[in-house]
């Protein structure tokens, strides 16, 4: 018997040994794929991957950040996500650790407009530049190489959407291959040679994002790989085949297509041309959803009237993807996982802090006639210093403001555990000879009108410091061509030389004692000189040179036997000029300063000793909606001989307004002004919007001839009321403008006017 008991024990001591032996090998068995897979905790044995496809369809794409937010409020892990277009945007970030309350902050906050444009704002232009948008309004980039005009290949080349999404994935430049993303990604593009689909799976993420949403004819293709990459819509605009290829066993497929236009808003060329363009991208979508398993959920946001341009709906977009993935929410539920699981799955996600890196050098990938001194002369960021996202981007935009660059591209590389910074310049491929254009008129609706139309044209990259020549031309009003040679004498680029020319003409009224014309001279003015000067930062400038100028003016109105004669002039003109103005055409901050001394001299040619002073100055304040604009403007003569060579005009809408376009002259003429006006929103159809302007001007001023009669009894009170309204060609005003003595005028004028 105790034998027996003996035995037993012996059996059970073996079963017990033998189980826990069982035990220890399932332990290490099962813990194997935790292991393995912890760059995938909500990965496990008992629930299917998930692949979320994204569609394209520009500002309607917004509607996918609204899905996502529901996906983590339902606790759906996210294994795999493909886009195209704004599903490539907003499924790339998601991709590389943004929150959807990231991504709401991020559409709610941009500013669209200038995302979608190339020129950096005007106070972050290099000086030289701002002079130019100043001038010509007409920002048509027109080109001129091998002997024939040349347009670039998309109306925006996509600079600032370029720079926004390489600042918003600075963490992700070590990341080549878009499967070791914190949530797998594939964005989709077409080559516009083949309409191939090209499925972007490793390189630059940011590149491949703007390569995804590259529309043909209003974005530059993008070339990656020696192909040119446009819109992936056209090729697959809901890429839910490429998720399955992932290994997604369930596809959430969210389809923000655009719905087809119908025959009453079929009118225009660019209408039919967009229809064609959804008539492509629809049919390839529904052959993405005719393969569909049953257990796919497809997520359809009603988004009415919400068009692809219509970014400034960003949060009613967003909301309307919510209520469409709401509406699922059973569907939903059959994916979700447990608290636990899903928190190590947003561990996993988000890309929490990053600290910026210490960039051991900087270099400069110059594909330009410029020295790459010149080039490495406007960036701030040094070696040694940790990445300042802020000040790259400044950087960035201030090589891309000496406007010869197609692109400025900017990535970070590690080489032998040093980080570089890597700037990229492309030279312009549309030419090195730019042409462009300004316009300008006033009309009283009496029969009495003016109009200016002038075009610039500019060869850049005339030697390695940036030397350019430019002539200009202008005609109507006041007929003017003026040629210039621009050359830098520094690598900093702030100390050039100008020789210049011109020849121009101009009207003059002459009056009676009792205010009324009694003749119109005609004055021709030939001149030329040589200066040198200074620039300021991107702020200021400052000149000085010798000029020779002759000329000769005439009756071209009155009395036949009124005089004609002609004059010669030579001496030392100085100048200095100061501009920060955030915009030219309805500024909301800034001041400038312009400044002219002009000082003839017997002994340089000129027929006198007169001096000259043009001065003025504004300063543009702004609360909420509400700007107000306070300045003075001021030219007179001083020790000259009363001719009529030596005098100006001055009269118009904000000049006295109530007058007539330099209906007044003299030897001084100034005008201290206050102009206001308010933000009233934008109005337009569609992509076509414009911001509308309701103001006035309070205005002092008059035309005297010597200096002594400028006194506060002899100025003149008017002032106006208008609507303006921006425009591609310049600002546009409809202004009503009444002056001391009965004057009064309503007009319509294009143009720059303050």
């Amino acid at each position: 018997m105790d034998f027996m008991n003996a035995g037993n024990k012996r059996v059970f001591l073996y079963r017990a040994l033998l189980f826990l032996f069982f035990c220890f090998v399932s332990f290490i068995f099962s813990s194997a794929p935790a292991a393995a897979g912890q760059n995938e905790p909500a990965q496990n044995q008992s629930r299917p991957r998930v692949g979320l496809v994204l569609s394209g369809g520009g500002a309607r794409g917004i509607s996918h950040i609204g899905v996502i937010k529901v996906l983590e409020e339902m606790r759906v892990p996210v294994d795999f996500i493909t886009g195209t277009s704004m599903g490539a945007i907003v499924g790339g970030l998601y991709a590389a650790g943004m929150s959807p309350d990231d991504l709401e902050k991020l559409v709610t906050g941009i500013d669209w407009d200038n995302a979608f444009t190339d020129r950096p704002a005007v106070d972050e232009l290099a000086f030289r530049r701002k002079q130019d948008s100043q001038r010509y309004k007409i920002d048509v980039d027109l080109g001129y190489r091998d002997g024939k005009f040349a347009m670039p290949k998309g109306m925006i080349q996509g600079q600032n959407l370029n720079v926004l999404l390489k600042t918003l994935l600075l963490h992700t430049a070590d990341v080549k291959d878009f499967d070791n993303l914190r949530i797998p990604f594939r964005a989709v593009a077409a080559d516009i040679e083949t309409g191939d689909q090209v499925i972007l799976q490793s390189g630059d993420l940011a590149q491949a994002i703007r390569a995804s949403m590259s529309i043909p004819g209003v974005f530059a293709p993008v070339e990656i790989g020696g192909r040119m990459l446009v819109d992936g819509g056209i090729a697959n605009n809901l890429p839910a085949d490429i998720a399955r290829q992932m290994g997604a066993d369930i596809i959430i497929a969210v389809d923000i297509g655009t719905p087809l236009r119908s025959r009453e808003n079929l009118s225009s060329a660019a209408s039919i041309t967009a229809q064609v363009m959804t008539i492509l991208i629809q049919k390839n979508m529904q052959a993405q959803l005719a393969n569909m398993k049953k257990e796919d959920i497809v997520i359809q946001p009603v988004l009415g009237n919400i068009g692809t341009s219509d970014f400034s709906n960003a949060a009613r977009t967003l909301s309307l993807g919510y209520e469409a993935a709401d509406k699922v929410r059973n569907r939903l539920a059959a994916l979700s996982v447990g608290p636990g699981l899903y928190q190590k799955y947003l561990a996993q996600q988000r890309k929490g802090s990053t600290k910026e890196p210490v960039i051991d050098y900087v270099r400069v990938e110059n594909n330009s006639p410029l020295a790459p001194q010149v080039l490495e002369a406007q960036i701030e960021t040094k070696a040694g210093e940790t990445l300042n996202p802020e000040k790259l981007v400044r950087d960035t935009r201030r090589l891309y403001g000496l406007d010869t660059f197609e692109s400025v591209d900017f990535r970070l590389e590690n080489i032998n555990k040093q980080t570089g910074l890597v700037f990229t310049t492309n030279e312009k491929s549309w030419g090195d000879t730019f042409i462009k254009f300004g316009f300008s008129m006033a009309d009283n609706f009496k029969g009495e009108n003016t109009y200016s139309v002038g075009a610039s044209v500019t060869k850049t990259g005339l030697n390695a410091l940036g030397g350019e020549w430019r002539t200009e031309f202008q005609i109507g009003d006041s007929p003017r061509v003026f040629t210039e040679f621009y050359q830098p004498l520094t690598s900093s680029t702030r100390f050039f030389i100008n020789p210049q020319a011109e020849f121009r003409q101009r009207n003059v009224n002459i009056f009676d004692h009792n205010g009324n014309i009694v003749a119109q001279y005609l004055i021709r003015y030939m001149a030329g000189g040589l200066g040198v000067g200074r620039q300021l930062g991107n702020w200021g400038e400052i000149r000085l040179g010798l000029f020779r100028a002759y000329g000769g003016y005439k009756v071209n109105i009155g009395d036949p036997a009124l005089p004609s004669d002609s004059f010669n002039e030579g001496g030392l003109i100085t100048s200095f000029s100061y501009n920060t103005l955030d915009r030219f055409d309805f500024p909301t901050r800034g001041a400038e300063i312009d400044a002219i001394i002009t000082n003839n001299f017997q002994a340089l040619g000129a027929d006198d000793n007169a001096n000259s002073l043009t001065l003025s100055w504004q300063v543009v304040k702004t609360w909420g909606k509400y700007t107000f604009i306070p300045g003075i403007l001021y030219s007179g003569f001083f020790n000259s001989n009363e001719t009529i060579e030596n005098s100006y005009n001055i009269g118009g809408f904000f000049n006295l307004s109530g007058y007539s376009p330099n209906e007044l002259s003299g030897r001084q003429v100034g005008v201290t002004r206050v102009i206001f006006y308010r933000n009233m929103g934008s109005v337009g159809l569609g992509s076509f919007r414009n911001q509308l302007y309701l103001g006035g001007s309070a205005e002092a001023g008059n035309a005297w001839q010597p200096k002594e009669d400028i006194t506060l009894d002899s100025l003149i009170y008017a002032g106006s009321v208008f609507v303006g309204l921006n425009t591609f060609l310049g600002p546009v005003f409809l202004a009503y403008g009444l002056a001391e003595g009965g004057h009064q005028t309503i007009g319509l004028s294009l143009g720059q006017r303050f």
